[in-house]
């Protein structure tokens, strides 16, 4: 009779325990919806960004323009959802925006990494980025040998946590550095090469290009050798909502195929060919 005291107090201990964990988190027992089931739900999609030209423009008048602008607005039409630009992110708070659901997404094209990775995923990019190095004008020390660049007696002008500094840490290490902060903006790298404070940057042929034209002879291209890093530009989601990752990328091979893609990158590509467009399974004959 003891016995059978205990085995029936074990039995209901075990089945309290069972009912607590299956009903303690969601007494209702419904499912948590995912992150696109709640836009589709409210009929919205709240986006962080970027100021990145021409990737994602804030205008002075504080209206938005830029290739991933354009494209989200696309995407968001043919979704039937609007787009909420709900705040303007920094290159090192943008994905606790996203960690936090503060946004649903980043739809300035963002570069992904090892780093990144780990904390978000990315969508099917729009085109490709190449990083170069770049010195000032008259300076053919590195042409053909960027080894070159590796010496205590070369200075590297950089963005603290940015690419050009993640460049000079793993490529370059015996150089010095000379940083400058987020803030600051990667025209202020490009200055200290002009001025000759640093011997060498890295940064997007697009960049480049237009300081350049800003600041005739200034700067140059170190010749004779092959871009640094390739990069996806592409938009940033949460980690693991995957029913959202695979829309987005439904939706922009789509705008990529019929050619949207490409001609809002014409627009805004001030120099011809600095983007490297996605290649189609096709080569359009002579």
């Amino acid at each position: 009779m003891k016995t059978f005291k205990l085995l029936s107090v074990f039995v209901l201990t075990a089945l309290l325990i069972i009912s607590c964990n299956t009903g303690g988190n969601n007494s209702t027992g419904k499912k948590e919806l995912t992150t696109y089931q709640k836009i589709l739900k409210a009929g919205k999609i709240r986006v962080g960004y970027v100021n990145y030209p021409p990737s994602f423009i804030v205008n002075p008048d504080g209206s938005f323009s830029g290739i991933f602008y354009e494209t989200m607005e696309e995407i968001g039409k043919n979704l039937g959802v609007k787009v909420v630009y709900a705040e303007e992110e920094t290159w090192d708070g943008m994905i606790e925006a996203i960690k936090t659901g503060r946004v649903d997404m980043v739809c300035t094209g963002i570069w992904p990494t090892t780093q990144r990775g780990k904390f978000v995923d990315f969508a099917t990019p729009l085109f490709y980025s190449v990083v170069k190095a770049y010195t000032y004008e008259g300076n053919t020390k590195f042409d053909n040998d960027l080894s070159k660049i590796n010496s205590p007696d070369v200075t590297i002008s950089t963005i603290d946590g940015e690419m050009s500094s993640i460049i000079a840490d793993m490529d370059f290490p015996k150089a010095k550095k000379s940083t400058v902060t987020q803030l600051t903006g990667v025209s202020q790298v490009l200055m200290e090469i002009k001025s000759k404070k640093a011997d060498v940057s890295f940064v997007e042929p697009a960049i480049a290009l237009e300081f350049a034209a800003k600041n005739p002879n200034s700067i140059k291209e170190v010749k004779g050798v092959k871009p640094l890093r390739v990069f996806p530009n592409s938009m940033m989601l949460p980690k693991g909502q995957e029913d959202l990752k695979s829309t987005i990328n439904i939706a922009t091979q789509e705008l990529i195929n019929n050619g949207f893609v490409d001609k809002v990158i014409q627009k805004y590509e001030k120099f011809p060919n600095s983007f490297y467009r996605v290649q189609l399974p096709y080569i359009i004959p002579n």
